[in-house]
């Protein structure tokens, strides 16, 4: 899980308000609220600034000023497009493991675009750049249309703003089961000057899109395939070599994938789990 850069640099210098009036243009319903609309979108930008999205309040727009807003947004629009562009730009060229993964679970392709603060209860932000962020049907019917908790944190991360590798959060344990076997299990386990406030979103986040779950049913497909590269490049060799084998790997991959991908964390088990050494000494 990767904080995305805002969309300044990719639009032209357009603000985001610059783009709802090209999508806006012509519409005389529209027009008649443009002044309202640029309030709204400077709450908006205030709010990422302010890392606070979660705490707006709708404007309250109702028919027919409140249809015209939702339609400006198809999947097929401009903005959607941007969107989609940003999103393949950034991955391909910066962390290219997550090219074509949703930024919620980082698991599967973004087959959606999800709106951060749900359109039909906030209709002036359907096409905020800043309110759209590719995403995964399965994290998109997850997430709903709730914004936060009854404590007042969001129910997810906002990565336009929230850097989910402030500190390392994931972790992995591991037994070898009655089959002689490791089997590995996600948990979330936050450092003590790990921030408050962070934690209860990251928590939030993977209670409400089932994250420890989903990761737990990938593992199976992740381990086999790390072990049959450990048989490959560490036959016949010592178990500290092996182990070195695994620590070269993570110092090569964890800068791609970040503290707390799922992948990076089953790496970091298998290199300190002293229970997981049994084993690995048996398939050398």
């Amino acid at each position: 899980m990767i904080k995305y850069p805002l969309y300044q640099s990719l639009i032209n210098g357009k603000t985001p308000f610059d783009e709802y009036k090209t999508a806006a243009q012509g519409n005389g319903i529209l027009d008649a609220i443009e002044t309202q609309m640029e309030s709204c979108y400077n709450d908006y930008e205030n709010a990422v600034n302010s890392a606070s999205v979660h705490n707006l309040n709708p404007h309250g727009f109702v028919t027919p000023e409140k249809d015209n807003l939702k339609n400006l947004y198809k999947s097929d629009c401009d903005i959607a497009k941007k969107i989609r562009l940003h999103h393949g730009r950034f991955t391909s060229s910066i962390r290219r493991v997550y090219n074509n993964k949703c930024p919620y679970c980082t698991l599967s392709e973004p087959d959606t675009i999800e709106h951060i603060l749900p359109k039909e209860k906030y209709p002036e932000f359907a096409v905020h750049l800043y309110n759209l962020i590719p995403c995964c049907s399965k994290c998109n019917r997850h997430k709903g249309e709730a914004i936060r908790d009854s404590a007042g944190f969001p129910f997810t991360i906002n990565f336009y703003y929230h850097d989910p590798e402030n500190c390392q959060f994931l972790e992995v344990d591991c037994i070898i089961d009655s089959n002689g076997c490791p089997s590995l299990k996600y948990k979330l386990t936050f450092p003590q000057n790990a921030d408050p406030t962070l934690a209860a979103i990251i928590t939030n986040h993977f209670n409400r899109l089932h994250l420890i779950e989903r990761y737990n049913e990938e593992i199976v497909k992740s381990y086999t395939e790390i072990e049959l590269t450990i048989r490959i490049a560490c036959r016949g060799k010592s178990l500290n070599d092996a182990l070195q084998f695994l620590r070269d790997y993570l110092s090569i991959t964890i800068h791609d994938y970040g503290l707390n991908h799922y992948y990076i964390a089953m790496l970091r088990c298998l290199i300190m789990s002293s229970t997981y050494y049994g084993y690995l000494q048996s398939i050398l």
